[in-house]
């Protein structure tokens, strides 16, 4: 697709990013930014390095004095459990694509990608189920993944930039690689706002350009380490703008009841997304957004990236 198109096809999954880790308020947070070259492979051994610590609590979602699909107000019991401090990074999920067999849409093998093939025919990867999990920039503009030498690729410049164009497959499956799993919506909102409610991740402040990338360009993202004033209080990284996150689930209406259908991974209704994106206004920036303009889990998307969690 190119960028004419707000509605893209792709699902991605990523590496952790290593830092060094100070405990406060019993949470794990990231002492410094990490480098770019400072990436992992995907582990499943080593699930919970580069994530932040969330206690198990009573946590607020929703608001009464929002639009309809954040309403009602109410309360969420969580269980403690870990979120990643930073987006999946594409130098990351190219890391993890590389490891994998993987084809393309008519079921070739990646060796076949050499050259430049035309759009129908790469339209786009998937596993060995045949299930779509991301596109790269031949078939899509918006994708910063390329093809080298029939390996995956970063698009110079955006190695540090939060994985786009990755479908809800995809996503899934990388942090399942990492013997991690996607956050529901309760636990995104629940790191994004904390027990006391905030309504921005750094607080009630209103955004500005030092703590999230929002209104700018179309696909103007930012290296996910760009916004240190906007981290929450225990370390996490890019929970408002530069790119949607894809959560585990379903677009359905509040209260959020973790055992009424809306967590089933095999369902092929429509996902919620959460934090805003870096070409969306000041007012999605709040933690209790909850309305991505396109969060179809069968396509990639130039606005929606995602991140892990694992359980505590």
């Amino acid at each position: 697709m190119n960028r004419n198109s707000h509605v893209k096809t792709v699902i991605a999954m990523a590496a952790i990013i290593t830092a060094g880790c100070t405990a406060q308020d019993g949470a794990v947070a990231p002492s410094q930014p990490p480098a770019v070259t400072g990436v992992s492979t995907p582990s499943p051994q080593q699930p919970r390095a580069g994530m932040v610590l969330i206690p198990q609590g009573s946590y607020p979602l929703g608001r009464n004095d929002g639009p309809a699909e954040e309403r009602p107000a109410h309360q969420v019991t969580i269980k403690p459990y870990y979120i990643d401090a930073y987006p999946v990074t594409t130098q990351q999920f190219v890391d993890w694509a590389n490891g994998q067999t993987l084809i393309n849409a008519r079921g070739g093998d990646r060796q076949r990608w050499d050259g430049p093939l035309h759009p129908a025919e790469s339209d786009a990867v998937r596993d060995q189920s045949g299930r779509e999990i991301f596109t790269t920039d031949d078939s899509d503009d918006d994708s910063h993944i390329v093809r080298r030498d029939g390996r995956f690729a970063v698009e110079d410049g955006f190695a540090d930039h939060p994985v786009n164009e990755v479908y809800w497959w995809g996503a899934h499956l990388y942090c399942q690689a990492r013997g991690a799993r996607l956050l529901t919506e309760a636990e995104w909102e629940a790191a994004a706002r904390g027990a006391e409610g905030r309504t921005y991740p750094w607080g009630n402040d209103e955004p500005d350009a030092s703590r999230a990338q929002f209104g700018k360009r179309y696909g103007e993202t930012s290296p996910v380490t760009a916004h240190p004033r906007g981290t929450t209080p225990q370390g996490v990284y890019d929970l408002a703008g530069n790119l949607y996150e894809w959560t585990s689930s379903l677009d359905r209406p509040y209260p959020y009841v973790a055992d009424d259908g809306r967590e089933d991974a095999q369902s092929r209704d429509l996902r919620i997304t959460r934090g805003g994106a870096h070409d969306e206004r000041a007012v999605n920036m709040r933690s209790t957004d909850r309305d991505g303009y396109s969060r179809d889990p069968f396509a990639g998307h130039h606005h929606i990236g995602f991140r892990c969690g694992a359980d505590g």
